[in-house]
Order: structure tokens, then C-alpha cells, then sequence
């Protein structure tokens, strides 16, 4: 048992590297090492990205295309995580020791911060979006009657969040209203401000809304939104489920004051993996929600903060993750996950991502009958293409294309506002044949109906 105890760091992580590694490859070419992947691939490289769609575990016979419901992890990634889980349910005090340490935290968190352009002082590690998005929704210092902007084609954790502050406390949601036709799709980036600029009123405090909407796939003018928004005194406060992964990201460049992030869709790390900015000059205006960590610098026995101690972490974004037990496993993915697309490149990824939105919209769109939704203007689209086919209800348009291809996409549905749409994400997991595919099964079910 002292020999146990007394586990040298060089031992335990020997250990960790003799252990037998998780079976998961499907294929033959699923489990290779990231460093394998290279770089700097054309977007229509074929045979390059087709390659990369091998590297996840999904049914050969599937065309997933859901990242931006859940985006599934390459092999890499689940790897890590039951490494993770391996480690600590063998020897919990040499891999909180060892591995799952302050330190690897913090690299952790500077390695993200630096992948989405912020401070590493100014970023959290959530769960998801939703988390984020209540923090910043509810942590800040507001009164009865001052009021919160956000769209109707914002995601209901972003529209919930607030609609809850006013049942409790009296804030005024005000609602901008994207359901005209012409924001599906915007003729310019300037409709959409000026949609913001006319619901202001001297008492908003805060302007809430999609950088990318979950709806549509539009993405709207942030910076143009966040620098009004700043000129007349008010906060922002940004839902970012969608680009991480998936586009390039400078949160710093977008100017907003607050920004939360998914890391299980387009960034394939596990379920339960987000982030949440909040920009420094700001820290100390927004509460934490569920927390145990120090309070004002103090501990629940008064013990004042020395720098650079647990209890300093109160100071900084990371208080925000002070709230009990943390994931082990769930962290490890998003590290693997950050390995994963720094070694592809997210501009590379992104180069992928929008070749292959492109030939999806430019295929759809010769279909009779078939509306598209999204614009192709780059500054106001990416990896999310919805589309009508004709008035066809869009689960029925989803069952047909899963039943007979293996096609897996999404409908978007809220009568409440007019809105039916299906919608299609196209992620690296996704390869040329199957846009094709799809763009042919849509096709299929529009002529079969008539429209």
C-alpha cells in the first residue's frame, strides 16, 4: 500500500501510457493519431476531407448532418475521455495529482481562450451555451422596468433566460421581430441593424442575440451590433453555440461584452462542454449564479485572497466555474478537441465548411419549389443552410430523407412566428457525395409532391 501512496508522477503516467487502449475503431483508418492529419488541405480536396470524415465513428451509411444540434467526436477525442475516466477511477489521487491539476486547468483555459481571441482571465469553462447565456443573463445588476433586447429567432435559452428576470424582477423583454420575409435571407447585413437600432429605448440595458441564429443559419452583423450598442451605453450579450468549430473566432474583434460558446457541436468535444466570456472591466458586474467559491475576495471563514491562489480565482472569469464537482473526462475531450482542430486549422476548416455550404445552396436552389433561406453573401452565412420545399411540412421532408438515405438533418419549426424550415449542417464529418446526396433526396421529395 506505501507503494501506492507514494506514486511518482514518472510511474503514474507510465502506467496511464502501458494501459490497453479503448476499442473504437469501426474502420480501419478511425484511430489515428492527430499529428497524422496535417494541415493546410485545400476545401475541396476530396480524398484530403473524406479522409478527415473517417477519423469519427459514425455508421457508414449515415450522412450526418446535425452538428448544430450535436456535433459527434472523432476517435481522438472519445479516446481521451475514457482515458480520462480510466485514470481517475484507477488512481484518483495521481491523476488529480498529476494529470487533472490546477495547472493543466489553466493551460486549459488559455489554450481555448486563445482559440476563440480573448484573455485567458476573461474566459470560463461551462457546460454549454445555455449556462453562459443564464449567467449573463441573470448576473447582472438590473432593476424593474429596465429592459432586455432579443429576437424571436433567438434559441430559447437565450429568449428563456431573460423571460424569466421579468417574472421575477420586473425587467422588460423586448422582442425584435425577424420573422418578415426579407431577413430569410437579408439583403444586406444593414437590415438586420437597423431591426436592433429600432428597438432601443433609453431604458435598455442589455442587447442579447445569436451570432449565428440556430434557425435560419444566419449570421448576423455582431461587431456592427455590438459597437452601437457600446456607443449608446449599453451591454451585449452574445449566444455563440455555433461558430466555434465551425468559423474563425476574435471575441476581442466582435467588441461584445459577453459571449458564450458550445464545445459539443461544431467544436466535437463532448456533451457538456461550453465556455463563457466576459470581458475584464466587466468582471466584477456579473454575478455568479450556482457558486461555492470565495465571495469578495473572502472565504466562508473570511480568509482574504493572496494572489495567485484558489481563492483568487473569485477576481477572474474562472469564478464562474466554481460551483462543486467538475468532469474529468468531459475536460479531456475539450482538450483533445482543441488538438484536433488546431492541427486541421480552423481556417481550413472553415474554407471546408463553406465549400460545402456553397455547392449545397447552389444545388438546392435549382430544385423547383425548394426556398432557400440563407444568404450567400459570406458575411451573413456558413456551415447552417436552411430551406423550405414548398409547403411541405418539414418532419415529413426529414423522415423521407432518413428513411430512404440515411440523411440526417433537422427541422426547425415555431407556428408561433410563421417559421418552418429544414435545415442542414455541413461539418467535416460530412463529405462531398453526400451534399450530392442530399441535394438529389431533396429533389426526390419535391417532385413527389408536387411542389
Amino acid at each position: 500500500m506505501a507503494g501506492s501512496a507514494s506514486t511518482s508522477r514518472r510511474a503514474f503516467m507510465s502506467q496511464m501510457a502501458g494501459t490497453a487502449s479503448l476499442a473504437l475503431a469501426t474502420k480501419a483508418s478511425a484511430a489515428v493519431s492527430v499529428a497524422e492529419i496535417g494541415a493546410g488541405h485545400a476545401p475541396d480536396d476530396q480524398s484530403y476531407w473524406r479522409w478527415v470524415s473517417e477519423q469519427f465513428l459514425i455508421d457508414p451509411n449515415i450522412a450526418y448532418m446535425n452538428t448544430g444540434t450535436r456535433g459527434p467526436s472523432p476517435a481522438s477525442v472519445i479516446q481521451a475521455q475514457f482515458e480520462a475516466i480510466k485514470g481517475y477511477d484507477r488512481d484518483r489521487l495521481s491523476y488529480v495529482r498529476y494529470v487533472a491539476n490546477s495547472e493543466a486547468k489553466e493551460n486549459l483555459r488559455a489554450r481555448l481562450a486563445e482559440f476563440v481571441g480573448c484573455n485567458a482571465n476573461e474566459l470560463a469553462i461551462t457546460t454549454n451555451t445555455t449556462e453562459g447565456m443564464s449567467i449573463g443573463t441573470s448576473g447582472l445588476d438590473l432593476k424593474a422596468g429596465d429592459e432586455i433586447i432579443y429576437t424571436n429567432h433567438d434559441h430559447s435559452s437565450g429568449g428563456q433566460p431573460i423571460n424569466l428576470r421579468a417574472a421575477r424582477h420586473g425587467i422588460v423583454p423586448v422582442v425584435v421581430d425577424l420573422s418578415s420575409d426579407k431577413f430569410h435571407p437579408p439583403n444586406r447585413p444593414d437590415t438586420i441593424l437597423a431591426a436592433f437600432e429600432g428597438a432601443i429605448t433609453p431604458r435598455t440595458k442589455l442587447i442579447s442575440f445569436c451570432h449565428v441564429n440556430y434557425t435560419d443559419g444566419c449570421v448576423l452583423p455582431v461587431k456592427e451590433i455590438c459597437a452601437m450598442a457600446r456607443a449608446k451605453g449599453i451591454l451585449t450579450l452574445v449566444d455563440g453555440a455555433h461558430p466555434p468549430g465551425m468559423m474563425n473566432l476574435d471575441i476581442h474583434d466582435l467588441g461584445c461584452d459577453i459571449y458564450a460558446g458550445a464545445g459539443h457541436k461544431w467544436l466535437c468535444a463532448a456533451m457538456q462542454t461550453g465556455f463563457l466570456f466576459v470581458r475584464e472591466s466587466l468582471l466584477d458586474r456579473v454575478w455568479p449564479l450556482n457558486y461555492s467559491g470565495p465571495v469578495q475576495g473572502m472565504s466562508m471563514y473570511r480568509q482574504a485572497a493572496s494572489p495567485g491562489s484558489s481563492l483568487d480565482r473569485s477576481r477572474m472569469a474562472a469564478k464562474y466555474e466554481l460551483h462543486g464537482s467538475g468532469n474529468y473526462a468531459t475536460e479531456a475531450s475539450l482538450s483533445a478537441a482543441l488538438d484536433f482542430h488546431e492541427t486541421l486549422t480552423i481556417d481550413a476548416i472553415e474554407a471546408r465548411v463553406r465549400h460545402m455550404a456553397a455547392r449545397a445552396r447552389d444545388g438546392l436552389r435549382e430544385i423547383p419549389g425548394v426556398q432557400l433561406c440563407v444568404s450567400d453573401d459570406p458575411a451573413m452565412s456558413c456551415g447552417l443552410v436552411s430551406f423550405k420545399v414548398g409547403d411541405v411540412d418539414p418532419i415529413e421532408v426529414n423522415d423521407a430523407l432518413w428513411d430512404r438515405h440515411g440523411i440526417y438533418i433537422r427541422d426547425v419549426t415555431h407556428p408561433e412566428i410563421d417559421w418552418a424550415a429544414n435545415r442542414a449542417s455541413l461539418h467535416i464529418m460530412v463529405h462531398d457525395e453526400d451534399v450530392e446526396n442530399l441535394i438529389g433526396a431533396v429533389a426526390e421529395v419535391a417532385k413527389e409532391k408536387g411542389v
